[in-house]
């Protein structure tokens, strides 16, 4: 086992280790990191990181330089191994080290030592240790960084880590908020970086993440943004199911109402629905459905600026989803538009809805029930 690691090492530090012997350097690897101490900071090992930060002090500029070059060599190799290498490298006290000196590196060095982060990072079993250290707070201020050696190349790493790290998690999304990073990622889909590809997930993701998450995308005008994507085929529909969750935990002060309610935002929103593709319009009726039903105020500004037509000119639509879901939403803005008489005459409502009880359809139960409920008050209505 000794020779075994001890060629690990070489290879790890000459760069020539093949494909073929991966398996045998994670094994070595892994024995090195729990039999050793070197990346478990013991105090009673001669190889712990304390012992080195000694030597390397004791040290001319260039040899230290010299030293911590191939110590980060040797952790960016170790962190791409495999899950075994990993989890023995995210021990608590490294990390809180390793996280604690990245402020010091140099440009070169701490690239480095990103790169390693990052691939510890993409393991799904490092998160919660990576966590625990506390990486998301340490990580943000390098996104900070406008000028500089490998300004870039940093950023790329650390939006990788974070990215990794917050994907799909509401607590670690709410903590990298807290920490800044939405004015970082609204900078970079701000410029047309190429680092946008992972902010525009990570902002649209937040929208779900918590009320105080939500209040920071607001402050950084995380609606406008999301507004502005209506125009992005690609981003559209994700950025109108964050609008919608961002108005349905809207405060008191009913900031992201007020937002929605510009004449602007209106004939956004009425747009999009007018221009959306066969593909993508089934996915937007729900949240519609949210947007209308959560405020009557952009229900109605909706209604009076051209969405009710366009509702009532696609219930012909062949899905019956589709169809009893425009049902809901030509309900929900009937029942709060101030002239609905003259949307029952004006846009041949009884017919319409007349035609839809009379169709043989299989999956039109649903359907009919909701046209029929929908006839009866529009009935009533008219008589009033």
């Amino acid at each position: 086992m000794k020779n075994s690691s001890s060629r690990s090492i070489n290879q790890m530090h000459s760069g020539l280790c093949e494909s073929g012997q991966t398996g045998l350097v994670s094994q070595s690897a892994s024995g090195l990191l729990s039999v050793s101490g070197v990346l478990n900071g013991r105090p009673e090992s001669n190889t712990s990181s304390g012992m080195l930060s000694r030597m390397v002090s004791t040290l001319n500029a260039d040899v230290a330089r010299e030293y911590l070059e191939k110590v980060a060599d040797l952790l960016l190799e170790f962190s791409r191994g495999d899950t075994v290498v990993k989890t023995h490298m995210c021990g608590l006290s490294l990390l809180v080290r390793l996280f604690q000196m990245l402020s010091k590196l140099e440009s070169p060095i701490l690239l480095k030592t990103l790169k390693c982060i990052k691939e510890l990072s993409s393991d799904p079993c490092t998160l919660e240790p990576l966590q625990r250290a506390e990486a998301i707070k340490h990580l943000v201020p390098f996104l900070e960084l406008r000028e500089g050696l490998m300004v870039f190349q940093i950023h790329t790493e650390v939006i990788n880590a974070l990215y990794n790290l917050c994907k799909i998690n509401k607590r670690r999304q709410e903590r990298a908020a807290e920490s800044g990073i939405i004015t970082h990622l609204m900078y970079f889909v701000r410029t047309n970086s190429p680092l946008k590809r992972f902010a525009l997930p990570l902002l649209c993701d937040m929208a779900h993440a918590s009320r105080s998450t939500r209040e920071l995308l607001r402050v950084n005008k995380g609606i406008e943004l999301y507004l502005s994507l209506l125009d992005d085929e690609f981003w559209a529909v994700t950025a109108l199911d964050s609008l919608a969750v961002c108005l349905a935990f809207d405060n008191e002060q009913r900031k992201v109402e007020q937002l929605l309610l510009k004449s602007e935002a209106i004939q956004k929103l009425v747009g999009f629905f007018q221009s959306s593709r066969e593909q993508s319009f089934v996915h937007i009726l729900e949240p519609f459905l949210k947007i209308i039903t959560k405020s009557p105020r952009i229900n109605v500004s909706l209604a009076t600026s051209g969405l009710f037509p366009l509702l009532v000119g696609r219930l012909d639509h062949q899905d019956a989803l589709v169809r009893l879901t425009l049902l809901k939403l030509i309900k929900a803005v009937y029942e709060h538009h101030p002239r609905p008489k003259q949307l029952i005459v004006e846009y041949d409502l009884q017919p319409r809805l007349q035609r839809l009880i009379e169709e043989r359809r299989d999956d039109q139960v649903l359907v009919k029930q909701m046209a029929i409920s929908l006839l009866k008050a529009l009935h009533i209505n008219c008589v009033l």
